[in-house]
């Protein structure tokens, strides 16, 4: 848990929980407990670090037919944040991860009125042709044969715009692919 040193003293977060706040704890009139406090500042705290929303960019069906069409840019749109955000996690997923060669997948981020799209990453997420069929990565995680993102950028204001490049595809028998992106609100 994070802490705030605030007049000398050390402070620590309440542990994030789920807590339903009952009717009588609040009728009018009733002393405020310090149990209705310790419930609200569990609720609040659990909002704050679990909180969040997801932007799914996927390539559904086998997408290595047209080799010479990479980089195929703007995979599955775009998305546009609605406030400032932070990411907060970025998971790849594959079907089939073909026979020689693998998927890289990079998204890129453009600030509102700009056309100039720049990597969030400094290494781009990977599914080789070594990794199983089904596998995944995400930051801080890797399965055999995959590389995990990093993120080189994490903060974003309102209506900036992000998108999905499929970059480097392999050959063989692949399927299934995409970005989970996962952000909430600063």
């Amino acid at each position: 848990m994070a802490s705030l040193v605030t007049g000398g003293y050390k402070m620590a977060d309440l542990t994030p929980e789920r807590k339903n706040i009952q009717i009588e704890e609040s009728r009018f009139k009733f002393a405020v407990s310090e149990s209705f406090c310790q419930k609200l500042g569990k609720s609040v705290n659990f909002l704050n670090y679990f909180q969040h929303s997801e932007k799914q960019f996927f390539i559904n069906g086998s997408y290595n037919n047209n080799p010479s069409a990479i980089p195929f840019v703007g995979v599955d749109g775009m998305a546009v944040f609605e406030f400032d955000a932070e990411i907060i996690d970025v998971v790849m997923l594959i079907s089939l991860v073909g026979s020689s060669g693998q998927t890289v997948l990079d998204i890129e981020w453009a600030p509102e009125g700009s056309t100039t799209f720049t990597s969030i990453f400094s290494t781009t997420p990977k599914i080789t042709s070594a990794a199983a069929n089904f596998s995944r990565c995400y930051v801080g995680y890797t399965m055999s044969g995959t590389v995990a993102p990093v993120l080189s950028k994490t903060t974003f204001a309102a209506k900036d715009v992000l998108r999905c490049n499929l970059t480097e595809v392999p050959t063989g028998s692949v399927q299934n692919t995409g970005l989970l992106v996962y952000y909430r609100p600063i």
